[in-house]
């Protein structure tokens, strides 16, 4: 079968910097590429839903159990289900209606029971409920006060030991809040009223990132101004007392934004935040805190490197994965003066190996933001559109996903769009639609979530880095009918469509990276499986888009994972497979690049 050469994608663009790891107070790590980098689908919410504009510093929550995203956009709650076979995203406001919000809204989902908390503050406390059922319910609680009042936020997670005499519900959960000084509150019975507010002692103080909570219930709350460090507050006695710990070889930025941990099943601390010299580092702990190693200059592993960074979050799954999200640029000077005039976008970093190498690839394709990013909180005039941070998750079957703002949408986002243009707050996710996942039992393969069940809320397609208001539909096909009389006893997939042998089907190309989906019975004994494809006609200067062909008998195929393809320079793909084993075999149409969706007929032939 004819093959494309591939080139390596600006996407996916990586050096090949091998790292080793480092004693603490050694100098950075260099970082290594490795294969099977992640690729990423941009998801734009509808414009349609209120805030879908004004989503400044957003968070995010997962759902272990239900597999839906929780996203926070100024005063409203969405749930967001994914459904990768056509790379798109129901999005729903599910608001709660018994929360006041004033400023700066805040949420968070339990990654072991689901719980989702939102709300925000509402003078010097926070006004909030959870929901145990992605937002169909909610619960008021009583207002979180944690003494001190600001860049409030809250976490949940397993207690530290023996749950504390009197307490009525399984996990704790923290409520943090700053004014110069950090301090926190703890609540017993699920968030429903708090506790004495306990200052956050030791060296750190300012703003914080979001509270994260190991598996052997230690908590931390990140901080990058501990005494001219990164570090952050601690506990180890369910929020009794806070001390804070920092990072020796770490400096404090001049300016910036928070940093962000992690933690992995072995209570390994992943913490990245933006350095001295404003670029993006990591580093990890196995000492709850006490030592740290593997301090790594994550700005390496591009080329050109990136040399300022911000909006660290981080996000794990199993033990030695973690994966850091910020948003970066490769041109020098202070990103934070509005005398600099660079581009930012949006980079993922990821680790399977406990640190010791990095893989980074640019998870967007057009700008976040042009020029100039104000830290000076309320008294800023401009660049300010993007507010203090975003946030990120692992999804139920090991996807990296990032809920951030877009700045740069519409105009701004063509290559004429000028920093002036640069003023939105989209509400968008990059979902990790391909590639090496944090979950090990997914390698070869990224194992896609049931699909979305019906919503009245309007859906938004998946549209890598598109302006949220020109977004194409993505994965939109017509499902043949029934399939061959001769096919395998049961449909294993009944959300996939099935393929009638020698029927041709039409459908609608994904964005760039993503899949469209079919399945195809073969019977005992069939001598061939024969897969045509035919998509948009090709001018001199190439395919927009460039779609391709894979297949795999048992599950979807991938780029990395799949048992024929035909990958070629065209949009004319055939694939043979001889003696094809009986059952069913997917088939992905997957767009290579492009800026546009085309339609594509599909002809199948068992014989």
């Amino acid at each position: 079968m004819a093959t494309r050469r591939r080139l390596v994608p600006a996407l996916l663009a990586a050096p090949a910097l091998v790292g080793t790891a480092l004693a603490l107070l050694s100098a950075p790590l260099s970082a290594s590429a490795s294969t099977a980098a992640p690729v990423f689908t941009n998801l734009a919410a509808p414009s349609s839903l209120s805030d879908a504009g004004n989503a400044g510093e957003p968070s995010l929550g997962v759902n272990p159990i239900s597999g839906a995203l929780m996203y926070q956009s100024y005063a409203s709650t969405y749930k967001v289900t994914v459904d990768a076979a056509t790379a798109s995203a129901t999005w729903k406001d599910v608001t709660p209606g018994t929360s006041a919000f004033n400023i700066d809204p805040i949420l968070s989902t339990d990654a072991k029971t689901g719980r989702t908390f939102a709300g925000g503050l509402a003078g010097e406390c926070s006004a909030l409920s959870y929901s145990d059922d992605d937002g169909a319910s909610w619960t008021q609680t009583g207002n979180a006060c944690a003494g001190v009042f600001d860049h409030e936020s809250i976490g949940s997670g397993a207690w530290k030991g023996a749950a504390p005499l009197g307490a009525t519900y399984s996990r704790a959960v923290y409520y943090c809040a700053q004014n110069g000084n950090d301090s926190c509150v703890t609540s017993s019975n699920g968030g429903l009223t708090f506790g004495a507010p306990t200052l956050v002692g030791g060296a750190c103080g300012g703003l914080h990132g979001h509270i994260k909570v190991a598996p052997n219930g230690t908590a931390y709350l990140p901080n990058a101004h501990c005494g001219g460090k990164a570090g952050g507050g601690i506990t180890t006695n369910n929020g009794a007392s806070w001390s804070s710990y920092t990072i020796p070889g770490s400096t404090e930025p001049p300016t910036g934004f928070d940093p962000s941990v992690t933690i992995t099943p072995d209570n390994t601390v992943y913490e990245a935040w933006q350095h001295g010299d404003n670029h993006p580092y990591v580093a990890r702990s196995t000492t709850n805190g006490s030592t740290w190693d593997r301090v790594t200059d994550l700005g390496a592993t591009m080329n050109p490197p990136i040399v300022n960074s911000t909006f660290q979050v981080t996000t794990s799954g199993d033990n030695g994965r973690a994966a850091v999200a910020y948003l970066g640029s490769a041109t020098p000077g202070n990103p934070f003066s509005n005398s600099w005039h660079g581009v930012w976008d949006l980079y993922v970093s990821t680790t399977y190996d406990a640190g010791l190498s990095w893989t980074t690839v640019k998870a967007t394709s057009d700008p976040v933001q042009r020029g100039w990013m104000c830290a000076d909180g309320t008294t800023c005039n401009s660049g300010r559109n993007l507010l203090d941070f975003m946030d990120m998750g692992t999804s139920k079957d090991g996807r990296v996903v990032v809920g951030y703002a877009d700045g740069c949408t519409a105009a701004c986002a063509t290559a004429s769009g000028t920093e002036a243009q640069s003023s939105s707050a989209y509400a968008t996710i990059a979902y990790q639609s391909d590639g090496r996942n944090l979950l090990a039992a997914n390698d070869g393969t990224v194992v896609a979530p049931p699909s979305p069940s019906a919503s009245p809320s309007p859906s938004a397609s998946a549209s890598p880095s598109a302006s949220p208001a020109a977004s194409p539909s993505a994965g939109a096909s017509s499902s043949p009918s029934a399939s061959p009389s001769a096919s395998p006893t049961g449909d294993p997939d009944p959300g996939t469509p099935t393929l009638t042998s020698g029927t041709k089907v039409t459908g609608t190309s994904a964005a760039k990276g993503g899949y469209v989906y079919y399945k195809v019975a073969v019977p005992t004994g069939a001598a061939s499986l024969k897969l045509a494809l035919t998509g948009p006609a090709c001018s001199l200067t190439g395919c927009n888009p460039d779609i391709d062909l894979l297949t795999k008998t048992g599950s979807r195929p991938t780029t990395a994972s799949k048992t024929a393809s035909s990958e070629t320079g065209s949009n004319t793909e055939n694939v043979t497979v001889s003696s094809p084993a009986a059952g069913y075999w997917y088939v992905g149409v997957y767009t290579y690049s492009g800026t546009k969706t085309g339609s594509f007929s599909l002809t199948a032939t068992v014989s």
